[in-house]
């Protein structure tokens, strides 16, 4: 079926077929549902009670497109499984089979080409950072988070993880969200503490669905961010932004820098995303919409 005119109407469509058993027992975006069931009967259940809501509204499914009983399956380009979520075979084998350079960039026609062995491990290296990125987790909402928030002269980054239980029942770091923002020109001018407590508010905010209403652990490098809230601090940025952490629950932890590579990594990178035109990081929270005039 083709939705080139028309995608909001059909998702409003779906979202009144499956009202209920949406974010329950499946996920669905235009005309992909996606059923998930702790169990293989709940997962019968659930697979009769979609397929009566599909029926009631007169809709029909193509069979070839449907997979049933999957342990885990392609959805909007990414491969889900019990384990999270990471990229699909198809593109870890095309970054694999990526050939070698053989010429230099026509930007760069006047520059002679050299490739040697040095380059090629390069190449190697690189190739295999980006096919074994690690498998973001689904977040388990009965176990503490922890984000790592680090800021640099370049930007923000900030990593949200876990400590789940594996099948050894051991615990081991799982990481749920990596995200990064590079500043804008008046930001790169703030002293280091506005920096950190700049990118603790951006990196809350931006993981606000996972956070917000339950306890969690902030885990930064800078020390005189730890008694920022005992301090009666002045400026409508500063009133501002305690304004915003003061929604959350949060335990505010030091962590020295040579643990915090990650974050660290992500604040330094050359392509972040960018936050210029953005007047405040809280700018586009429903949640807690302020608006100012004055530049922060």
């Amino acid at each position: 079926m083709g939705l080139s005119s028309s995608p909001g109407s059909f998702q409003l469509l779906m979202d009144k077929v499956l009202h209920g058993l949406t974010f329950n027992s499946c996920l669905c975006y235009l005309d992909d549902v996606l059923i998930t069931s702790e169990t293989f009967e709940q997962h019968l259940s659930d697979l009769h009670e979609v397929f009566n809501r599909l029926q009631a509204a007169g809709l029909k499914l193509g069979p070839k497109k449907c997979h049933f009983a999957q342990k885990s399956c392609l959805f909007l380009g990414h491969l889900i499984s019990k384990d999270g979520i990471q990229p699909p075979p198809d593109r870890i084998t095309a970054v694999q089979e990526y050939p070698s350079p053989r010429k230099t960039f026509a930007s760069w026609k006047n520059a002679k080409f050299r490739w040697t062995s040095e380059q090629e491990n390069a190449f190697t290296k690189l190739k295999s950072l980006l096919t074994n990125s690690p498998i973001l987790a689904f977040p388990n909402f009965h176990t503490e988070f922890y984000l790592a928030v680090d800021t640099s002269s370049k930007g923000i980054g900030y990593m949200l993880y876990q400590y789940q239980e594996t099948a050894s029942d051991s615990k081991e770091v799982s990481v749920i969200r990596f995200g990064s923002k590079s500043l804008s020109k008046w930001q790169r001018s703030y002293g280091p503490t506005k920096l950190e407590l700049l990118g603790m508010v951006t990196a809350i905010l931006d993981c606000a669905m996972y956070l917000r209403g339950r306890k969690f652990i902030v885990e930064c490098d800078h020390q005189a961010l730890r008694p920022i809230f005992q301090k009666q601090l002045k400026g409508a940025i500063y009133e501002r932004w305690v304004a915003i952490l003061q929604q959350f629950n949060f335990e505010l932890r030091y962590k020295p820098a040579k643990d915090m590579q990650v974050a660290d990594a992500l604040s330094r990178s050359t392509r972040l995303t960018s936050c210029e035109g953005i007047d405040s990081p809280d700018q586009e929270d429903p949640f807690f919409s302020v608006r100012s005039r004055t530049c922060w």
